[in-house]
């Protein structure tokens, strides 16, 4: 059992909030009833809702700081409140956002941010009727959007113009989905109880199910390392859960964590680099990290951080953090009034040198695969890079979109709305 024992490089870090002029402050944060985390980041901004009804959102430089107006430039993004965003994995400037005003935009933010306030975006989908309720980037596959609404799930090549996946069975609500890291398949929980894996390259695009946390209430998963997936939700009592299961033996957890009676949503954060865990539950105080181990007891805690009250919550592409001061992570937290980066660093002598031991190379900003390539079956990891500040070479690490025309066309279950420029 010498492996129980084995020190962890990650066990002490330590959340570091910094002073408030360091943060986002002075901003209006309204109450969503959304399944997305209210803010997202890339390599150069981040993105969050604002205002009462979240119709609008605020995307700012990512080392961004200090007091903002009332008049500050905002991306008008819908009619309604953004239920989801995301920026894309390739190009740091390529946001989507989904609405419950039944359309799903893209936006391309340029290179020197938000100088004026955005509101024509480069296209927009309609989704029939039905609040689009998740958006996601493939992870390896350049252009390939994800989308879900009501019981549809959608894959989208925004370049050749063509939905490449659809799949409505469902039954209820689909509340939160997630990519395996290599790309191959996704998971999905949704209201009614289920948790389904989906391969849209298969005949039968359902592979396999169970049964997961027994309220109907917000369910949230993410995809661990070694074909596992955590879930978080409530039990029949609203107890509220974490489960650990291997795709192998679907049907029985390998891991349940019964936490409180609380009911802020768990938002579920995992770094696949370190196997660094943050769950932040909407309404809390408390940011709870743990790392992921590959056998008993699966979850091991680490420094819980305890501060504002949480309405949001992503985590910081590993390319933009400051590994001179071993920073291995960061998280954004949305509050009322504030944006709050939480540094996650690993406590050293010295941070004069960059310590290679803490940092192993992560996904770089280029992709080897389209979305064309890959509905056809080729697979093709993400290539990795150093964040050895030595090693590294900027110049190849593009943090906008370029030499892009987005041409939408009909195509059920969305409409052409108009056409986008080239970039």
């Amino acid at each position: 059992m010498a492996w129980r024992f084995k020190a962890s490089k990650y066990k002490n870090a330590a959340p570091i909030v910094p002073k408030p002029e360091a943060c986002i402050r002075d901003i209006s944060v309204g109450s969503y009833q959304t399944y997305g985390n209210n803010i997202t980041a890339s390599a150069a901004f981040m993105a969050f809702n604002v205002d009462h009804n979240g119709s609008s959102l605020a995307v700012l430089p990512l080392e961004d700081c200090g007091r903002k107006s009332k008049t500050m430039p905002l991306l008008h993004a819908h009619a309604d409140t953004v239920t989801d965003m995301d920026f894309s994995p390739f190009h740091d400037g390529l946001l989507a956002t989904g609405s419950q005003d039944c359309l799903v935009k893209l936006w391309h933010i340029p290179e020197s941010g938000l100088e004026e306030s955005l509101c024509n975006p480069e296209c927009t989908f309609s989704h029939r009727q039905r609040r689009v309720e998740t958006v996601c980037w493939h992870p390896t596959a350049e252009h390939f959007l994800t989308t879900t609404s009501f019981t549809n799930l959608s894959l989208w090549d925004v370049l050749s113009q063509q939905e490449l996946f659809s799949n409505s069975d469902h039954t209820e609500v689909i509340q939160s989905v997630s990519w395996k890291e290599d790309g191959t398949i996704l998971a999905t929980s949704c209201k009614d109880k289920q948790m389904r894996i989906i391969d849209p390259r298969a005949s039968t695009c359902i592979v396999n199910s169970c049964s997961s946390h027994q309220s109907i209430k917000d369910s949230r998963l993410v995809w661990l390392n070694n074909d596992r997936i955590l879930t978080t939700g409530f039990d029949a009592a609203r107890l509220r859960q974490v489960y650990i299961r291997d795709l192998r033996h679907l049907n029985e957890p390998v891991k349940t964590l019964e936490l409180d009676c609380s009911t802020g949503i768990l938002m579920p954060l995992f770094d696949s680099d370190t196997n660094m865990l943050f769950l932040a539950g909407k309404g809390d105080t408390t940011i709870m990290y743990m790392e992921v181990t590959d056998r008993d007891p699966y979850l091991v805690e680490g420094i819980r951080h305890s501060g504002e009250q949480t309405k949001g919550v992503c985590l910081v592409p590993k390319r933009a953090l400051n590994v001179m001061q071993a920073e291995v992570n960061r998280l954004l937290q949305l509050t009322s009034n504030m944006v709050i980066p939480i540094m996650y660093q690993v406590p050293r002598k010295t941070y004069r040198d960059f310590h290679a031991d803490i940092y192993p190379d992560t996904a770089g900003p280029v992709a080897q695969n389209n979305a064309t390539a890959w509905i056809k079956g080729h697979n093709a990891p993400v290539p990795k890079i150093s964040l050895d500040p030595a090693k590294r070479n900027k110049d190849e690490e593009p943090i906008t979109i370029s030499n892009v025309c987005f041409i939408i066309y009909t195509l059920a279950p969305f409409k052409l709305l108009f056409l986008a420029r080239v970039i």
